[in-house]
């Protein structure tokens, strides 16, 4: 062997290095390509003409040769009068043999003027002659059905109408020469941005500028969707309104807030949140510069996620804490309305991020021998705990694990060794603090309304709630959602039949609207491996190399997880059924707090490589789906 070939004792960790960076671009290609081939080429997509009387559903239900219809398989458009077309992916037609069309969901008439069917490798399946429209065959619930001049006119006789079509979707074949011409594209776009971007995985420099590209998005979402379509967000609007104009709490039976009660006959501004304040105030600042109302109402959060992209840009420790923000289109979702549980995540995502940065206020504070320190620092850090207390319901469990954290810091590692008691006296100064900013929320409400403000609660609750909802309503009467356990449904049929875990995992992950907008079975299905495989390494990786104390923090957050988890399994059972994930958000700045905490036991560049899908599945969600199938402001 000649010198020249001869490696030098740092040439073979270079070649390890170049072996796994081509392998990651591999991957990337890979993923990009096949979430390119299952979404456009092997998918069909629908586009309906449709003229409705009122607001309600269109479904097209989808199944297998010797399958039944079932909710699982379905696409879903929320139709209006005020608009005529619409649009969906439905599924691969190579695997179906039976369409279920179910035109509107009230008693009355709806005109399906056209619908196309249209996938790669197929030939399109167009309605919009009478003969077409002929080979629809009604099945359920409808009166009568003709065509006429302007379409196909369909009268039902109930709210659940329904035609069938057997499928007879013609194969023309695939262009292969211009299907790899398209995948090439894609993997030079891929590479050519994998090799431009390399240096930003130094420090995690990535995580804000995909921050920012996700804010791009929220702030596009914002703009265009909508009023109230939403989850509840006429009723944070109504909250919202009311501090524009005030500071104190308002009194419950006050006239002028009844606009602010839901259906269930509460108001969010008996519950006890801050954010209403905040965002009050920041409606009336953004109103000054003459955006549009339902905008100036949403701006407030899409602001609290540009601050997380500029603490990211400033402080590594940041972007650690900020990593979990990427893996789910339904966290940036959430910051693009009007709505309390953004504000909540970004508080509990500054806490993280004060346990994590040993140079933070937090770590200061409690090392300090300066007085400025000392006084600046509890003021500082009491106003944060005492909003972190005042947060939903939900987050008390990262209130645990915050405080868990530093106590194990105190008292199982070194870092305070010197300094125990006057640490923990200090984090009592800033605890009590924090109660204080507590208490005198809380007191506010009593000095307002009294220490019978329960009582005027539930008064209230019996006069404003919809007969569905009213505590006085017969149970056999009431909402069927409300109290299953009552009602006699199993732990286990709330799990299996109802899917609870199911219901709960997309609504992490990416349904949108007032959960009317979602993705395909099988993109929830590549959402849920890739988190799998995400999880099964990043826990892995802290009980092979973070140590005792790591592997404790570890489990100790697994364990407050999965508490949350169960208690909102049990919530739904014995109160309301409402699979949500946003309820399940907390775990959030738990994970970033232990990867940051960790992260010297966690492969940089492994995490990177299972973190790329699920970002790329939430920014196709965002896009593709939310963006493009919710109701959008008409600019005129």
């Amino acid at each position: 062997m000649s010198v020249d070939n001869q490696l030098t004792p740092a040439e073979p960790g270079k070649r390890k290095i170049l072996i796994l960076k081509a392998l990651f671009a591999v991957f990337v290609c890979l993923l990009a390509c096949g979430l390119y081939f299952h979404f456009y080429i092997n998918t069909a997509y629908v586009e309906v003409e449709l003229t409705v009387e009122k607001k309600t559903d269109f479904k097209i239900y989808y199944a297998e040769p010797g399958k039944p219809y079932s909710e699982k398989l379905m696409s879903w458009l929320i139709v209006n009068p005020e608009r005529k077309q619409y649009s969906a992916f439905l599924t691969d037609l190579g695997k179906i043999e039976r369409l279920r069309i179910d035109t509107h969901a009230y008693e009355g008439e709806a005109t399906l003027k056209r619908l196309v069917i249209r996938q790669e490798g197929f030939a399109p399946l167009v309605f919009e002659t009478a003969e077409q429209f002929g080979k629809l065959v009604p099945m359920h619930e409808i009166g009568d059905f003709r065509f006429a001049d302007n379409g196909f006119l369909v009268q039902t006789s109930g709210k659940d109408g329904q035609f069938e079509l057997v499928l007879a979707a013609e194969r023309q074949g695939l262009n292969i020469l211009w299907v790899l011409v398209r995948l090439a594209v894609i993997s030079a776009i891929v590479l050519c941005v994998l090799y431009c971007a390399a240096p930003l995985a130094t420090n995690l420099r990535f995580v804000p500028v995909l921050l920012f590209g996700v804010w791009m998005l929220i702030i596009v979402m914002a703009g265009i969707s909508k009023e109230n379509v939403h989850p509840d967000e006429y009723v944070h609007t109504t909250a919202t309104a009311y501090y524009q104009d005030h500071w104190m709490p308002p009194v419950i039976e006050d006239p002028a807030i009844r606009n602010t009660f839901s259906a269930y006959g509460v108001s969010r501004l008996n519950f006890g949140e801050i954010y209403y304040l905040f965002s009050g105030k920041a409606h009336q600042f953004f109103q000054a510069f003459n955006f549009p109302n339902y905008l100036s109402f949403r701006m407030f959060n899409v602001l609290l996620f540009g601050l997380i992209v500029l603490y990211t840009i400033r402080n590594r420790y940041a972007r650690m804490v900020a990593l979990p923000f990427l893996i789910s289109a339904q966290i940036w979702y959430i910051f693009s309305y009007c709505a309390s549980d953004c504000f909540a995540l970004f508080f509990a995502f500054l806490a993280a991020c004060e346990l994590v940065d040993p140079d933070s206020l937090l770590h200061r504070y409690l090392k300090a021998d300066s007085w400025g320190i000392k006084i600046f620092g509890a003021l500082g850090l009491g106003l944060l705990l005492g909003i972190v207390f005042l947060l939903k319901k939900n987050y008390l469990p990262f209130v645990a694990f915050f405080y868990m954290v530093i106590l194990i810091k105190i008292f199982f590692t070194d870092e305070f060794f010197w300094e125990k008691r006057t640490v923990v006296v200090r984090l009592l100064v800033i605890t009590c603090l924090g109660l204080c900013v507590y208490g005198s929320r809380v007191g506010l409400d009593y000095y307002v309304n009294g220490f019978d403000r329960q009582e005027k609660i539930e008064r209230l609750r019996e006069e404003m709630a919809d007969h569905l909802f009213k505590p006085s309503t017969e149970l056999h009467k009431k909402q069927l959602s409300l109290y299953r356990k009552a009602r006699g449904v199993t732990f286990e049929r709330a799990i299996i039949v109802d899917r609870w875990f199911e219901k709960t995992f997309r609504s992490t992950f990416g349904v949108f609207g007032y959960f009317t907008v979602s993705g395909t079975p099988l993109y929830y299905d590549m959402v849920r491996w890739s988190g799998v495989i995400l999880l099964l390494f990043f826990f892995a990786a802290i009980f092979r190399g973070g140590g005792l104390v790591g592997s404790g923090l570890a489990v100790s957050g697994l364990g407050i997880s999965v508490a949350l988890i169960l208690a909102a399994l049990y919530q739904s059972w014995t109160v309301d059924f409402q699979p949500q994930g946003r309820y399940l958000f907390p775990i959030i700045p738990i994970l970033g707090a232990l990867y940051g905490l960790n992260y010297a036991a966690v492969h940089r560049g492994l995490l990177i490589l299972c973190l790329t899908p699920m970002f790329l599945l939430g920014v196709y969600g965002f896009i593709f789906e939310a963006l493009m199938r919710i109701p959008k402001i008409v600019f005129l």
